[in-house]
């Protein structure tokens, strides 16, 4: 008798994923020291540098072109509007550099300050600020078309800035120095940060929660607009530059190399690898899954964070009539 068996299509299911993240360095192509960095999406991103310097990337740092924007000044920090339309550089020479087209061209915008440029920060699509080295600031109603000068009256060396709202803006320097204006600049009031450290960088998620980073164990958090500060470092942690995803999740990059994370807002934090012993001066998440520090010798390390797998089927019309291997089999995605 011959035996006659109908083979029926399979179709296999299975599914395995991994997660992979961490920090990893990625190659520059300069040995500048850059400034700062800044983001717009996860593969589109800018840096800036000494020398007049502008890294850019469209492949989520993969690879970097660079053009000298202003030849013999060095550029000291770099922000784009909300939307990511309107960019502005910082330069030393008094002004800044402006593009209205998403960091595509850039043109010089005189702002009424002869100091060179320390920091920047977007409060709107349409209100952004500039501070000075030496206590100098500047405020544009107009994405930076124009601005208005409104000096800080700091007598420390200024080193970050933040704002929030139309009217609220914060300019952090050296000596533990904070000092904040809620009247679109006309008066600036110092904030008792503390501590005598040098306060290095400063992000404010809205008009009550911010982080400032400083020197020597510092990292500052506010949950009432800077009208007290707290030092949530534990042992060991300082910061250069520092960028919060929301009140909780954090990271403080510093001298060395060192990343330092957080989420818990600062309650705990952890040393992550960066794979350079460099000192990184920002840092810019554009997003939970990706991010990007920046520093000395041209040193850039990108974070990455997602999962990976394959996925296949097992099962059949009619199970009773299943021939061959019931193992499932992984088919790559």
């Amino acid at each position: 008798m011959i035996r006659r068996f109908s083979l029926l299509p399979l179709v296999f299911a299975f599914t395995a994923t991994t997660s992979a993240q961490g920090w990893a360095p990625v190659a520059s192509g300069t040995v500048e020291v850059l400034a700062d960095v800044h983001f717009l999406s996860s593969t589109v991103g800018f840096a800036v540098a000494d020398g007049g310097l502008l890294l850019s990337t469209t492949d989520g740092g993969d690879s970097w072109s660079s053009r000298v924007l202003n030849a013999g000044l060095d550029n000291q920090g770099i922000a784009f509007s909300p939307s990511g339309a309107t960019g502005a550089i910082v330069t030393d020479d008094g002004g800044v550099l402006r593009s209205t087209d998403a960091g595509v061209s850039w043109s010089f915008v005189p702002t009424g300050m002869n100091d060179g440029r320390a920091a920047i920060a977007w409060a709107s699509e349409s209100v952004v600020w500039v501070a000075g080295r030496d206590g100098n600031a500047a405020m544009s109603v107009n994405a930076g078309a124009t601005w208005t000068s409104r000096p800080s009256g700091s007598a420390e060396r200024t080193e970050g800035m933040a704002a929030a709202g139309s009217s609220m803006a914060w300019v952090v320097g050296r000596s533990g120095e904070i000092r904040r204006t809620t009247d679109a600049g006309v008066t600036w009031v110092p904030q008792t940060s503390g501590v005598s450290a040098d306060l290095r960088d400063i992000q404010m998620l809205d008009a009550s929660v911010g982080y400032i980073a400083g020197n020597n164990n510092t990292v500052l958090k506010t949950t009432n607009g800077g009208a007290t500060w707290t030092n949530v470092a534990t042992s060991g942690v300082s910061g250069n530059g520092l960028f919060f995803l929301d009140a909780n999740t954090g990271w403080v990059v510093a001298d060395a190399g060192q990343i330092w994370h957080t989420a818990n807002g600062g309650a705990s934090w952890s040393l992550q690898p960066s794979g350079t012993t460099q000192s990184f001066n920002r840092v810019h998440f554009p997003g939970p899954s990706a991010g990007f520090a920046v520093g000395d010798a041209g040193a850039v390390v990108r974070f990455t964070s997602g999962t990976t797998g394959v996925e296949g089927g097992a099962g059949n019309a009619d199970a009773s009539l299943r021939v061959g291997p019931t193992r499932p089999r992984e088919r790559p995605q």
